[in-house]
């Protein structure tokens, strides 16, 4: 006997125009049960049902054989039949409730809860530019579009052969030029040192001499007045005798004064060398203390005067050397300076800054480069982050720093982050690997950090999930303190 089954609604299959307006789940679909599969399914189960209906049946006959059968008037033939038709349309209409609930309970769980449109995960790019221009080596030749670096890993060098040396030369000319200075201004300092130790030598031989000249000139002066005053005694002496013998007419009056004038002239020599003797001392005073007086020369001999001229001309090449070997440090540190500019400009080592890998490659080796030149872009594998698009419904109700799951597509595990940056419907410009304008499902964009996802050496980028956003009021509270 045929029956006839009921369809539940709930396992309607949506048409084509209802399943467009349906928003997207990136979850794994559930089995698609049709209207065939449907009843085959509830007849199979009413057949089980019957089967052991009937079984249970015989059981309980078997238990009672004595029991009266007449007891019970027999029913109709027309109502077993009607009875059996309702108890299975009924259990036919219990099984497809359940098979309902059971099929279409979790997309609905998922419907009602806040989730995006898409998601992708995502992370920053960082352009590498040409600090100078030069030519590019590659420093590892399998360095392609996929390949890993570490944080200040040498990546390529950019050398400019044609670099300017031409201060770095002035520079080196000019400390050679200083290098001779010094070496001549030394050996000259030198020679003057000696030439004024000689002259210094000269002169207090000199102020030796003069001494003892002088010591030599007052003996002899005191030597001639000793003989003059001899003579002036001997002269008194001849003026008393002719002053006596004037007197009694024994001489002539020419005699007398003749003995007068030797008299007179023996006491003015005397007076004369006492004078000279004067003189002399003054001198010999002088000449001790480093001043020397005569009539054939000034104050100071000439060895004094060339001793001063050398002394003079040692000070000023001793000024002019220590001047020079003060230069000197100078334009070292100059040069110095000028060769690691000279160094920066003519060769360059470009690093990589994060932890990532090649993103796109804009240049070759041996490739000339201009500076500022983009060179390659790294994909900062430690900023990994998610962009997702959510309507605008599930955006209102969106916070930064909301908690947020993120269940990739392929079945990995899942992630908790939060949201860091809400950009509403503007797909703000940025230095990421997928720009927010690609997302566009939905119109209103999110940016949500996971933690996770940079855990690993690999970035996962372009890798799609879908993201479910925390809105309870528990979470709406913690964000909002």
């Amino acid at each position: 006997m045929k029956y006839s089954v009921q369809r539940s609604p709930r396992l309607r299959q949506p048409s084509r125009t209802e399943a467009t307006d349906i928003p997207h789940i990136d979850e794994p679909a559930a089995p698609t049960f049709n209207a065939n599969m449907q009843l085959s399914y509830l007849e199979s189960v009413v057949k089980e049902w019957k089967t052991q209906r009937t079984a249970d049946k015989e059981q309980d006959e078997r238990a009672t054989p004595n029991a009266p059968k007449n007891n019970v008037a027999p029913k109709p033939s027309w109502i077993a039949p009607a009875a059996n038709l309702r108890l299975s349309t009924i259990v036919k209409s219990a099984l497809a409730i359940a098979v309902a609930l059971l099929l279409g309970w979790t997309p609905a769980q998922r419907l009602l809860a806040t989730t995006s449109a898409e998601a992708v995960v995502n992370a920053r790019v960082i352009t590498l530019r040409a600090p100078i221009e030069g030519d590019v080596t590659m420093a590892a030749a399998a360095t392609d579009i996929g390949s890993t670096f570490r944080s200040n890993e040498e990546i390529l060098t950019i050398r400019n052969p044609r670099a300017d040396y031409s201060h770095l030369d002035s520079l080196r000319r000019e400390r050679d030029q200083l290098g001779t200075t010094i070496a001549a201004l030394d050996a000259k300092s030198r020679l003057l040192t000696a030439n004024l130790t000689e002259l210094t030598d000269q002169q207090e031989n000199f102020r030796v001499g003069r001494i003892a000249q002088l010591e030599q000139r007052v003996r002899e002066i005191d030597a001639d007045i000793a003989a003059n005053e001899a003579q002036h005694d001997m002269a008194v002496v001849a003026l008393t005798r002719a002053n006596a013998l004037r007197k009694t007419d024994a001489v002539s009056q020419a005699f007398l004064d003749k003995a007068l004038q030797d008299e007179r002239v023996s006491k003015n020599t005397i007076q004369s060398l006492v004078e000279r003797r004067k003189g002399t001392m003054v001198e010999l005073d002088a000449a001790k203390k480093g001043i020397f007086i005569g009539d054939s020369y000034n104050d100071t001999p000439q060895s004094a005067q060339r001793k001063m001229e050398v002394a003079l001309e040692l000070a000023d090449v001793r000024a002019r050397l220590q001047g020079s070997k003060t230069e000197l440090p100078v334009l070292l540190a100059r040069i110095d300076a000028e060769t690691r500019r000279n160094e920066e400009l003519s060769s360059a080592v470009i690093r990589s800054t994060v932890n990532g890998r090649v993103w796109e490659i804009l240049t070759a080796p041996g490739e000339h480069v201009n500076a500022g030149q983009d060179l390659m872009r790294l994909l900062d594998c430690g900023s990994a982050m998610v962009t997702a698009s959510v309507s605008e419904t599930a955006y209102q109700k969106l916070r930064i720093g909301q908690s947020a799951t993120f269940r990739p597509r392929d079945g990995g595990k899942e992630l908790r982050g939060r949201i860091v940056g809400l950009n509403g419907l503007a797909a703000v410009s940025s230095n990421s690997a997928i720009q927010q304008s690609v997302l566009s499902r939905e119109p209103y964009h999110v940016t949500l950090d996971f933690p996770g996802l940079s855990e690993g050496a690999d970035c996962q980028i372009g890798r799609s999930g879908l993201v479910q956003f925390d809105t309870s009021s528990l979470a709406a509270s913690a964000v909002a303190k």
